[in-house]
């Protein structure tokens, strides 16, 4: 009767973990409805408190009350399946509205509960941040270092060389983090290389190096054309506004005129091809060839503007009517 009665047990903790992995996993994959049904259908006297406010708080639109309802779902008890998820949200959360009290407390939590946790990585990222905040820049290095040596393949080791460089460039070590970061640069592939030639140009910018920062900048958008930052890396590289003195400003200080990239290829037949269509426009076309993290591409240039006002409405006149998106480029 005894092993009947653990057997049965066992078969019911089993069916409610399942339930709950299936209601995170609605949630995940973004199938809210299902999972509030699901949800809706599970009692306190089934499943644990923490689980189940766990997963409310997944559901809740306001990020303050979110992270009220896991710091209670960690109190009430929560499946071990979900306390590291909480844990790796409450840490987002509270870096995201800059609370470094509770970052801290939630990151050194973390890392004294699961030595080698899932998130172990972010977690050390985060704890390199703090330091960062705090001006300890020597503890910083010092993280990044070990984090460094811990983690030698991709992509957490180019995070860790991110981080790094960031840290050498606040600590008046520029050209250390320059040199790491020119190193990133020239990766073939990984999550920061667009990151480095974005800091890269940034950073000429704010020692007033136009060249590099041209160069960087058209770097970064050749090889990734969606990369966060690069609008306002122009912006910041010509000192434009918004409002209409873009043009004698962009001249001055750049000494650089404007095209409009209209496609790429990786073969200069398509690209010529290509190319014949907007010859009848009167403006000049050209064709750049580009070679990006050791691939050669072939770039399509129509227009040769001196003000970046000019640019902007001819590529306008150009997406009409051609019906696609197409870039102001400094040439």
């Amino acid at each position: 009767m005894k092993k009947i009665l653990c057997t049965m047990i066992a078969v019911v903790l089993l069916g409610q973990t399942a339930t709950a992995e299936n209601i995170y996993s609605l949630i995940k994959t973004g199938k809210i409805e299902e999972a509030k049904s699901q949800l809706s259908q599970l009692s306190s006297a089934q499943n644990r408190d923490g689980d189940i406010l766990f997963f409310q708080s997944l559901l809740t639109e306001s990020g303050d009350e979110s992270a009220q309802m896991m710091e209670a779902a960690l109190k009430a008890g929560v499946s071990a399946t979900f306390r590291q998820e909480i844990y790796f949200h409450l840490v987002h959360y509270y870096f995201f509205i800059g609370d470094d009290f509770k970052l801290n407390k939630f990151v050194n939590e973390y890392r004294t509960k699961w030595e080698n946790g899932k998130y172990r990585s972010e977690m050390i990222r985060f704890s390199i941040l703090l330091d960062e905040h705090d001006k300890k820049y020597n503890d910083a290095i010092r993280q990044a270092d070990r984090y460094l040596m811990e983690y030698t393949s991709e992509p957490e080791n180019q995070f860790g060389q991110i981080d790094k460089a960031r840290i050498m460039e606040r600590f008046n070590k520029s050209v250390a983090a320059y040199n790491l970061l020119r190193t990133l640069s020239k990766e073939n592939s990984g999550p920061c290389v667009s990151m480095a030639l974005y800091m890269l140009a940034f950073t000429a910018i704010e020692n007033k190096r136009t060249d590099d920062a041209v160069f960087y900048y058209n770097l970064c958008r050749e090889g990734y054309p969606s990369a966060v930052g690069l609008d306002a890396t122009i912006e910041r590289m010509t000192g434009m506004s918004t409002s209409g003195d873009r043009d004698n400003k962009a001249e001055q200080r750049t000494g650089t005129t404007y095209s409009i990239q209209v496609g790429v290829f990786s073969t200069k037949d398509n690209a010529e091809r290509f190319s014949e269509d907007f010859k009848k426009f009167g403006k000049t076309v050209e064709i750049d060839n580009k070679r990006i993290s050791d691939k050669n591409y072939y770039v399509v240039y129509v227009g040769d503007f001196s003000s970046y006002n000019a640019a902007l409405t001819f590529k306008k006149m150009l997406e009409s009517n051609f019906d696609e998106a197409f870039q102001v480029k400094v040439r």
